[in-house]
């Protein structure tokens, strides 16, 4: 991955593998800026078919990023292209969650956007999780709001459901109905 940033403003420091039933390999590519004293990244996607990488999809710079990490990295959205739940970490190792569907074109972060004014912890008391169906398809994020929660609400749980090409619904205090069934909740992947 490394020879497709030749650019020395640039660097890659991490890179996560998804592979499609279909054995298409999937990549979610962190870049960072090499540039001294300016703190950003973003996080690309490409596919890699007969051997050659093509990309798919870039989010836009995510300023004071000096780490990613995933939770899932996985098609969550059920569209056949890997979603991205995970951190986004601040020089100071500050993080907040972030969620990319996978998409061509532009990967839009739409944890920000549907939890616009809540502040989502991430301690591992009250990790993040994905909720699913009894038959395995991803639902809502479930995310811990601290107290000064924009719904004025105390601190707890909040369900984002997952709606069609990845945009998430308003953080709720009631978890979706996941299709009718009982919900069941999954633990992050790891980091």
């Amino acid at each position: 991955m490394r020879a497709l940033y030749p650019s020395s403003d640039q660097v890659v420091s991490g890179v996560w593998v998804w592979t499609a039933l279909d054995s298409t390999i999937f990549l979610m590519v962190d870049v960072q800026s090499a540039v001294p004293g300016i703190v950003q990244g973003r996080a690309d996607l490409w596919t890699v078919s007969g051997g050659e990488p093509t990309a798919l999809g870039r989010s836009a710079v995510m300023p004071s990023m000096a780490s990613l990490s995933a939770f899932w990295f996985e098609d969550l959205t059920g569209d056949g292209l890997p979603d991205f739940f995970g951190v986004v970490a601040d020089s100071a190792e500050t993080g907040y969650p972030v969620f990319l569907p996978g998409a061509r074109g532009a990967l839009v972060e739409e944890l920000e956007i549907a939890g616009s004014g809540f502040r989502f912890s991430l301690d591992e008391e009250n990790a993040p999780t994905i909720l699913r169906s009894p038959g395995g398809l991803a639902c809502a994020l479930q995310l811990w709001v601290e107290e000064s929660a924009a719904d004025s609400l105390p601190s707890g749980w909040r369900y984002l459901a997952l709606g069609r090409g990845g945009q998430l619904a308003r953080p709720s205090v009631t978890p979706p109905a996941c299709g009718g069934a009982p919900v069941e909740s999954q633990t992050p992947q790891g980091t």
